[in-house]
């Protein structure tokens, strides 16, 4: 019982006073729960191999990194306005891009149809970009001069009320400093190997190494996002210091592909869980799983999908939101969205001040609790 409940039960009234106070009482009453009860909730959205995570702070305010792939009939734009519905979200407050791959930003034309975009935050100038690449900028840079625009550098803070939004890399750049609380020596750094230009040539990299990183705070919570930073960007931000520091949970670098997420910087990170936004022939790469596999105090890892390329290295099926190949889910499944390519489901994080979470299922409603960092 709180002390306003208290004190509502003991005071005096008399027949003037009874609805007043009662209004006080009511008002005081359901701020104190909704104080105690708020939760950042992150939906990880199946966008089959793309990107598209909605964070939704105890304030309503919704931040949307990455919208998913254009085209299919507006299949990732359905799913993305499907789960805000879901999550009670009317309008996306702010659209993170984290780069000018379709995979990632191709869906904000179409999203925009089912929802209002009212701040867009990315690198700026869509410099370097193939020439298909030039044309899906181009419709991009027209939908974001329809709201306002901000260009995000190693540091900046999102100002997302309830959260703390901080940006560590931006257009090949990466922190100077270290977070607060960070900046410890990192011994993983001592074994880092660089990738080769055998990965680096890869048609990808040049736009994936310019990747808007993340960091994400609700009182002791703290998850990262990293849309498709590479491997040796990670060098710079994690190495021979931590500027990061430790999360609870890692949404995993580049959809799981082998060519981002090393151990300097995985090992480092230390989280309890991870979430991997695979598509069932796109990441989950047999090199993530087992670099994942060797983390000391990872609980578990969610896949949104079933990994083709690693089938001895998936989670149990209890784990993972859609298990079929290229459908998107199961034929049947109760909670999941139908949408052009079968059944879409997704995993969410329901995150506390106090640093504890639970993630959960949407295909099977199985869920897994982790508890506070602050007992």
């Amino acid at each position: 019982m709180s002390q306003w409940t208290r004190w509502c039960d003991r005071a005096w009234i008399t027949p003037f006073r009874f609805a007043l106070l009662a209004s006080i009482c009511f008002v005081f009453a359901v701020s104190f729960a909704q104080e105690g009860s708020g939760t950042l909730d992150i939906y990880v959205i199946d966008v089959e191999g793309g990107e598209a995570t909605l964070f939704v702070s105890p304030s309503g305010q919704a931040l949307l990194v990455d919208a998913g792939w254009s085209g299919f009939g507006g299949r990732d734009a359905d799913r993305i306005a499907f789960v805000a519905n879901e999550a009670g979200v009317k309008q996306i407050d702010y659209l993170l891009v984290t780069h000018y791959h379709r995979d990632h930003m191709g869906g904000a034309m179409q999203l925009a149809e089912r929802l209002p975009i009212r701040h867009f935050i990315d690198r700026g100038p869509g410099d370097g970009l193939s020439e298909r690449g030039r044309a899906a900028f181009q419709e991009y840079a027209k939908l974001r001069d329809g709201g306002t625009h901000l260009v995000a550098r190693p540091g900046d803070v999102i100002p997302i009320e309830g959260l703390d939004v901080r940006v560590v890399a931006v257009g090949g750049t990466v922190l100077s400093e270290p977070l607060p609380g960070a900046g410890k020596m990192n011994p993983w750094c001592d074994g880092f190997r660089p990738h080769g230009s055998d990965i680096t040539r890869r048609g990808g990299d040049a736009d994936d190494q310019l990747s808007l990183s993340a960091v994400v705070g609700y009182g002791a919570f703290r998850t990262i996002i990293m849309g498709d930073l590479t491997w040796n960007k990670e060098y710079g931000l994690m190495c021979p210091d931590n500027k990061v520091g430790t999360v609870d949970a890692y949404l995993v670098s580049h959809h799981g592909a082998e060519t981002s997420g090393s151990q300097a910087l995985v090992q480092a990170l230390e989280p309890r869980a991870a979430i991997m936004n695979n598509g069932p022939r796109k990441g989950g790469a047999v090199h993530t799983f087992q670099i994942l596999e060797q983390v000391r105090g990872l609980e578990d890892l969610w896949q949104n999908h079933y990994a083709v390329s690693a089938e001895q290295h998936n989670r149990d099926e209890r784990f993972i939101a859609n298990l079929s190949d290229g459908g998107g889910g199961l034929p049947n499944s109760p909670n999941g969205r139908p949408g052009h390519m079968g059944v879409a489901n997704w995993l969410t994080l329901s995150a506390r001040r106090d640093g504890s979470f639970t993630v959960t299922n949407s295909r099977n409603g199985f869920s897994r609790h982790y508890g506070s960092t602050t007992n």
